[in-house]
Formats: C-alpha cells, sequence, structure tokens
C-alpha cells in the first residue's frame, strides 16, 4: 500500500505565524481585486464609464474589541463556483501569470491576520450574491463544511466583493499604521498613477507624492537613463538616476512584478554590486543611486514581498545592474567634491538630523528621567571592570606638561546593545581609558569609511573632559566642546603638514 503525502486542515493555524508585513497581508486582497479588473478589463471599463466611477478598493482597519478589517472593491465580483475555487488552498488560478498566482495569498492573509473571516460577493450580470464564513478553529479541528447563505433576485448590474477579518490576532496601531499608509501607497504607485484603481486607506484614497530631481551634468542633461537586458531568456527593465538631493529613504531600486512593487521606498533594493554590503550602508551612493527594476518573468515569493531568485540568476542581474549604473554610481559616489552636491549631501544631512530631533521618539527620549550622577558613575565603573583593558586597540602616549599622559581605546564587541557606545575613565592625572561599544545601534548604521570619525569622536570626547580637568578653569561643556574642536581640527593639520 502506497504512503500518500497529506495537508491536514489544521496548516490554516500555521498561517499565523508566516513571516508577513501588516501591509504586504493587505497587499494581497489589493492584488486579487486587481487582478479581477485586469481579467475583465473590457467589460468593467464599459460598466464604469456607465457609472462614472472606475476601480475602486477600499481598506478599513477598527481596532475596537475584538478588530475589524474590511476590504471591499467594485471589480467583477464572483459566482459560486468561482468563490469556491477561491476558497481552495493552493490551487492557482486558471491564469497564474498575474497577481494571484499561487492560490494561497487570500486565505493566508486572512488567517493571519484573523480568527473569523467572511467573503460577500456578487457577480456583474448574475442576480445572486454568495456569502461564505469561516471559522479558522472550527476548520482547523476539522469542520469543514463552510457556513453558506445567498440573497437572489438582486440588480444584475450590481459587482462587488467585500472581505471581513474579526478577532484579530494583530491589531496595527501607532506608527505601524503610518507605515501601512505610506508602504500600501508605494507598492500600488503604478496603478495609482495611472488612474487604474483608487486605494482607500480609512475612506480617504492614497496619492503617490516624490520628487524625482536628477543631478545634471555640465551640459544640463539629467543622469537618468532607461536599461533593458535578459537574464536565462527573462525580460529585465527598468531605469536608473542619480539624484540631485538624495536621502537613504529615496535611494535603491524598486522592485516591480506585474505592476506592483514588490520591495519599495523606502525600504528599496540595495544590490551589493552597487551599493556595497547588504542593503547598503549611508555613503552618497546610498543616498542618491535610484531606480526601478520589472521583474514581471521571474518567480515571486509566496508573501509577494521579493523575488525567489532561481539559480544565479540574482548574481546575473546585479552583475548586469553593475555594468549598466556604474558610470553613475561614480557619479553619486564623487557628488560631495563638487561645491554644488557637497551643498546638496549638506541639506540632506540636516534634514535626516532634523527629523530625528523632530520624530516620536525624540520626544519620549527628551522627557526620560536620568539616572543620579553617583548611579551613571556606578555603572560606568562596572562596565569598565569587566572589561579587558590589558590588549587595547588604541594605544598612544602623550605628553602634558612634562608628564606622560597613557591614552588607551578598547573596541569591545562583547558589550550588549543596550549599554552606552562608549564609556571612559577621565579622572586619572595619567591615564586616559575608552571602551567603544562595537554592539551599540549606531555602529550598524555607520560605513567603514565612517568609522575613522566615529572613533575619533569616542576618544576625543574623553581625552577632551581629561584636559579639562587638568587645568584650573571650570569643568564645563563650554570647556570641553573647545578643547574638542582642536581635537578635531588635528587630521586636517596633519595633512597640511604632509603637502608642505
Amino acid at each position: 500500500m502506497s504512503i500518500k503525502l497529506q495537508l491536514g486542515l489544521d496548516v490554516l493555524r500555521s498561517y499565523k505565524r508566516l513571516p508577513y508585513s501588516a501591509w504586504h497581508a493587505l497587499g494581497e486582497f489589493v492584488d486579487n481585486s486587481t487582478q479581477s479588473y485586469f481579467n475583465n478589463k473590457a467589460a468593467l471599463d464599459k460598466v464604469y464609464k456607465e457609472e462614472g466611477t472606475g476601480l475602486v478598493v477600499s481598506i478599513v482597519y477598527d481596532r475596537e474589541d475584538d478588530g475589524l478589517i474590511r476590504i471591499s472593491d467594485n471589480a467583477m465580483g464572483m459566482s459560486r463556483d468561482e468563490l469556491a475555487r477561491a476558497l481552495r488552498v493552493g490551487v492557482p488560478p486558471e491564469d497564474p501569470s498575474g497577481r494571484s498566482r499561487y492560490g494561497l495569498g487570500m486565505k493566508m492573509a486572512a488567517c493571519w491576520y484573523g480568527n473569523n473571516w467572511s467573503i460577500v460577493t456578487k457577480k456583474l450580470g448574475e442576480t445572486v450574491e454568495f456569502t461564505v464564513k469561516v471559522d479558522v478553529e472550527a476548520v482547523a479541528e476539522g469542520r469543514d463544511e463552510l457556513e453558506e447563505s445567498h440573497v437572489s433576485d438582486l440588480d444584475p448590474a450590481a459587482h462587488y466583493t467585500r472581505i471581513e477579518i474579526t478577532r484579530l490576532n494583530r491589531k496595527p496601531q501607532g506608527r505601524t499604521l503610518g507605515k501601512i499608509k505610506e508602504f500600501l501607497t508605494g507598492m500600488y504607485r503604478l496603478d495609482i498613477d495611472r488612474k487604474i484603481m483608487v486605494l482607500e486607506w480609512q475612506n480617504v484614497a492614497l496619492q503617490w507624492h516624490i520628487d524625482w530631481t536628477f543631478l545634471k551634468d555640465s551640459g544640463g542633461t539629467e543622469y537618468r537613463k532607461d536599461f533593458e537586458f535578459t537574464v536565462d531568456g527573462k525580460r529585465v527593465w527598468g531605469w536608473t538616476g542619480v539624484l540631485d538631493t538624495g536621502g537613504r529613504p529615496k535611494a535603491g531600486f524598486a522592485m516591480i512584478h506585474q505592476g506592483r512593487m514588490v520591495q519599495t521606498w523606502p525600504d528599496a533594493w540595495h544590490p551589493e554590486s552597487l551599493y556595497g554590503q547588504t542593503q547598503g550602508s549611508n555613503d552618497l551612493v546610498n543616498q542618491r543611486l535610484v531606480g526601478e527594476i520589472h521583474l514581471d518573468e521571474f518567480e515571486v515569493s509566496h508573501t509577494k514581498d521579493d523575488i525567489h531568485w532561481a539559480g544565479d540568476e540574482e548574481d546575473q542581474v546585479q552583475d548586469k545592474l553593475r555594468e549598466i549604473c556604474g558610470e553613475y554610481r561614480d557619479v553619486a559616489k564623487r557628488t560631495r567634491k563638487r561645491k554644488q552636491l557637497a551643498q546638496a549631501a549638506i541639506q540632506v544631512a540636516a534634514k535626516a538630523v532634523e527629523t530625528e530631533l523632530k520624530s516620536p521618539e525624540m520626544a519620549d527620549l527628551i522627557e526620560d528621567d536620568l539616572p543620579s550622577p553617583e548611579e551613571i558613575a556606578a555603572d560606568d565603573q562596572a562596565l569598565l571592570s569587566e572589561t579587558e583593558t590589558s590588549d587595547a586597540d588604541i594605544v598612544a602616549t602623550l605628553m602634558f606638561r612634562e608628564r606622560e599622559i597613557s591614552v588607551r581605546g578598547v573596541l569591545d564587541s562583547n558589550k550588549s546593545h543596550n549599554d552606552p557606545y562608549m564609556v571612559s575613565e577621565s579622572a586619572q592625572p595619567d591615564r586616559v581609558l575608552v571602551v567603544i561599544n562595537l554592539n551599540h545601534p549606531h555602529v550598524a548604521s555607520i560605513d567603514e569609511n565612517g568609522l575613522v570619525n566615529y572613533f575619533r569622536h569616542c576618544i576625543y570626547d574623553a581625552l577632551a573632559e581629561w584636559r579639562a580637568r587638568n587645568q584650573v578653569a571650570p569643568l564645563d561643556p563650554g570647556t570641553i566642546n573647545r578643547l574638542k574642536d582642536g581635537f578635531l581640527r588635528l587630521g586636517f593639520d596633519i595633512e597640511m603638514h604632509d603637502e608642505s
């Protein structure tokens, strides 16, 4: 007797643990709505013209009580047979080449969000509305006969589908709500720009706004160009450019599959062949090199948040992009040296700091109660005492008023990311000890070139404090800042002496 591979209905429970983001899960429903329109474009365009409207997909979220998410559209709607097929797990649509591909998305996303969900649908040209209700736990326990009802003798001109999810597993709140709005706008910006669809979030139509202002060469020509190539017979096309005024959230390549963004700004794709380390660093290339890449003929992941590369496809795509965009990468990299672009870099940096200052996190941080100076000193001493300082990474001996001063810097990779960015001991008359926490979250945002300046600031902060302690003047912030100013000019002075 042969052994069969069988999937139990309790697989629905596992959908709650899928690695969805709140916006990609909602995107599954929008994909189905738009694909319904694309599959029936001629008939719906005729009806929309008569109705004086177009495709509208609306998402409403209410977190009160057990929570509710409602996704509704005025696309084609479904017959009973089509509804039954849509509820079969893993059965692809008749045409799997569009946005609805695997016969999984709607079911997975609905179960990910909530324990109960229902579909109400009425197909254009038919007179019956069908409703089906799904209790995830009941189905997982083997009760697969779904609650079904219908309403007859309706207007054949009516057409809609409405999905409601209740008893939510997840209730988005706070900044996640803003990110849902931001990412849904980006994911469907082509549909929005081309007026294919009106996408509503909380009854407000989403609008896409971005300033594509590209750098120009000396002749006034924009650094922007289209590209097209093939990888293993699959067409790849798009455009690339260098932003005049950039910023990391604006840079990177939006990955597009069937007119829908798989990855988009502010979390666009940063291929290593162009941007360096995984997802790039924060240099000028990662702030200004931008583009869109269409990958319609490649496979998309089952959660539709990444491309499912086969073999060495990703390497081939990255190599081609490096070949095509190499000149633009160099232009973006050189911008610091040109006066006009240096000013743009200043503006980008200033805006980045301004954004941090205006963030809700800064508002919370500035209100935090500080420990007493005695508590901070005790904590710092505890961190210093647990650090092996005999084998320092940065060692120097300075002369101060005819006595030797030992400066030692330890680059500590054993500290927690919750520990301070650095602790120092500057109260001794002949020693300055600095321990730099390499696991601090800020270090992860620094590229290799930036490490030199970061280490400088850590060491010079401690050295300025030590120097201020060893003079008659009071230990005040102004004195420490003035001392550090001199230390920060040191590199420039050394370069000047080397050139002379």
